[in-house]
C-alpha cells in the first residue's frame, strides 16, 4: 500500500442516522476540511463510520472478499471469471486484481482506524465513556481488518499509527499479537450493548478473540473467551421448525436476533445493499428478483452428497429447481449450473446492489463450535460439555429443540481427538455454509489439499493457500521487494 496519509484533507465518511431500522440505512455523505474535523462527537461518530465504508464496499466485503473466499471451499465452483479462484492453482490476472482491490480496501479501513484513535482524544466536548466507546470501535475494527488480511495473505505491514515509514512483511505471529491486542483493549472499553444494530459490543470483542485464539492455536484461550460469551446469557440459538425458519437468521428481516453477535450490515438502498447474494442466486426466482448464478455446486459432490437431505439447513441452502414468479410455474436449473445457495435470499432485492441481508461475521452458533472444537483440542478429547455444544448446532439444524436431547444427536462417548474435531469442522462447514468460513478452516487445520482432493478431485498447489502480494505495494514500498512475495507469483 503506498505510504499512509497521515492527516486526511478531505474523504468521505458516513454520517449515522438512527432513523431507520438498519445501521447506516440511510448514508449522506459529506467532505469534511480539516477546520471542521473532529471538534464534535458528530465528528468523532463520522469518523468511526468512515471505517465501515472500505469494509462494507464493493471492493471487499459487498461482493469481492465473499467470492474469493467461498470459491474455493471445497462445495462450491467458479463461473466465468471467478472459476480461477477456485482452481487450487495459481490464480490468473484477474483475479489477482481482486485480491489486491481488497488489501487495498481493507488498508484503508486501517488508515481510518488509526486516524480516529489518534485523533478522537483530542475532542474535549466527548466525556471519557464515550471517547473510550469510540476508540474501542476503532480497535475492532482494525483488528477485523488484519483479520482477514492476514489469513489470506500471511506476512504483513503492521501501521498502528499515523506516523510511521513504509514496513516490512511482518511475521504472521506478530500480526495475530497486534490484532489480541486490540480486541483485548476493545473488551475493556466496548458498550454491553450496541448503540446501533451493527456496532461490536464486548462480547462481539470475546467472540472475536475465540476466533482468533482457535486460528493460533491457543486453545485454552479461545474455550475460555467463547464460555464467557455462552455463559452470559445474552445469546440463544433461534429456533427452527421447518427450512423457512432460517429467514430469522439470514433473511433480509432478520435484524438483532438473539443469535446475533456482529454482523455486516446491509439494506434495500441500491449501493448500500450486499451483493453477495446476487452471485449465489438464479436470474429471477421465488428467492431474488436479480441473480448472476456465478457461484454454483454439484449435486454429486461428495460433501453434498455425506449432507443429510433431513437436515433442514440444506433444504433452506440449497436448491435444483425454482419457481418463475411471474408464472408461478417450477423450472429445474441449467445442467451448467444444476445446484445453486439460497442462503441469502431476498425477494425483495432492489438491484443488484440492492440485497438487504447482513453478514454473519459472528453469530452464537460459531460460538458453540469454537467451543467445543478449543475444548476437544485443549484437553486431548471432547468434554461432556463440547459434546453437548456440538449436539445444539445439530438438533436446531435437524428442526429438534437444541437444549433437548434428540434422534440426531452425537455419541456421547467414544471420541479421539481427532474423530471429535473432524466432526466439529464438518458440522462447522454444514452450519456456515457460504458465510465465508470453510476455506479459511481447511487451510488453519491442515486439511485443505485433503478435501480438495476428495470431494473435487483436484491436487491442490500448495502456492494457491496464500493470495500475491499486490504489485502496487511491492513497487512503492521500499521495504518490500519481489523477492518478499508470496511463493508461485
Amino acid at each position: 500500500m503506498k505510504k499512509i496519509i497521515l492527516y486526511l484533507i478531505s474523504f468521505f465518511i458516513l454520517l449515522s442516522t438512527e432513523s431507520c431500522k438498519k445501521f447506516l440505512q440511510e448514508t449522506p455523505q459529506t467532505e469534511l476540511s480539516t477546520s471542521t474535523f473532529y471538534k464534535t462527537l458528530q465528528d468523532a461518530q463520522g469518523a468511526i463510520n468512515a471505517i465501515y465504508n472500505p469494509i462494507r464496499g464493493n471492493g471487499v466485503f459487498q461482493r469481492q472478499y465473499m467470492q474469493l473466499v467461498d470459491i474455493p471451499a471445497d462445495y462450491a465452483y467458479g463461473r466465468g471469471s471467478t472459476r480461477p479462484a477456485g482452481s487450487y492453482q495459481l490464480l490468473d490476472q484477474v483475479n489477482i486484481s481482486r485480491t489486491a482491490t481488497v488489501w487495498n480496501g481493507l488498508y484503508q479501513a486501517i488508515n481510518y482506524a488509526n486516524i480516529a484513535i489518534e485523533e478522537i482524544p483530542k475532542i474535549n466536548d466527548i466525556d471519557p465513556t464515550t471517547s473510550k466507546a469510540l476508540i474501542a470501535e476503532a480497535k475492532f475494527l482494525r483488528a477485523f481488518s488484519y483479520f482477514h488480511l492476514v489469513i489470506n495473505y500471511g506476512a504483513l505491514p503492521i501501521y498502528l499509527s499515523t506516523v510511521h515509514t513504509e514496513t516490512k512483511r511482518m511475521p504472521v505471529g506478530d500480526v495475530y499479537k497486534a490484532i489480541v491486542n486490540d480486541l483485548k483493549d476493545a473488551e475493556q472499553d466496548l458498550p454491553e450493548t450496541p448503540a446501533q444494530q451493527g456496532r461490536p459490543t464486548v462480547l462481539a470483542a470475546k467472540s472475536f478473540l475465540s476466533l482468533v485464539y482457535l486460528f493460533t492455536e491457543d486453545w485454552n484461550s479461545s474455550r475460555d473467551e467463547a464460555l464467557q460469551v455462552i455463559q452470559s446469557g445474552k445469546f440463544s440459538l433461534v429456533g427452527v421448525q421447518k427450512p423457512d425458519d432460517f429467514d430469522n437468521v439470514f433473511g433480509p428481516s432478520a435484524n438483532g436476533s438473539t443469535e446475533e453477535i456482529f454482523y455486516l450490515k446491509f439494506n434495500h438502498v441500491n449501493g448500500q445493499g450486499w451483493e453477495w447474494p446476487l452471485n449465489l442466486l438464479w436470474t429471477s426466482s421465488q428467492f431474488a428478483p436479480f441473480g448472476n448464478y456465478v457461484v454454483y455446486q454439484l449435486p454429486n459432490n461428495p460433501f453434498i452428497t455425506s449432507w443429510n437431505n433431513n437436515d433442514f439447513r440444506k433444504q433452506y441452502d440449497l436448491f435444483t429447481t425454482y419457481i418463475d414468479p411471474a408464472t408461478g410455474l417450477t423450472h429445474q436449473l441449467p445442467s451448467s449450473t444444476p445446484m445453486l445457495c439460497s442462503k441469502f435470499r431476498d425477494p425483495g432485492a432492489t438491484g443488484r446492489d440492492g440485497f438487504a441481508n447482513d453478514y454473519p461475521f459472528m453469530r452464537f452458533a460459531d460460538i458453540l463450535l469454537i467451543y467445543a472444537e478449543a475444548d476437544d483440542m485443549a484437553n486431548n478429547g471432547p468434554s461432556t460439555q463440547a459434546i453437548e455444544y456440538l449436539n445444539q448446532i445439530k438438533r436446531r439444524g435437524y428442526g429438534y429443540p437444541s437444549n433437548e436431547p434428540s434422534p440426531v444427536d452425537y455419541p456421547s462417548s467414544g471420541w479421539t481427538q481427532e474423530s471429535f474435531r473432524d466432526s466439529v469442522i464438518q458440522e462447522r462447514g454444514y452450519e456456515l455454509y457460504m458465510e465465508a468460513k470453510r476455506w479459511p478452516d481447511l487451510k488453519r487445520t491442515g486439511k485443505a489439499a485433503e478435501f480438495v482432493l476428495k470431494n473435487k478431485g483436484i491436487t491442490l498447489n500448495p502456492d494457491f493457500l496464500l493470495w500475491p502480494i499486490p504489485q502496487q505495494e511491492i513497487d512503492a514500498n521500499p521495504e518490500i521487494s519481489q523477492s518478499d512475495q508470496n511463493p508461485g507469483y
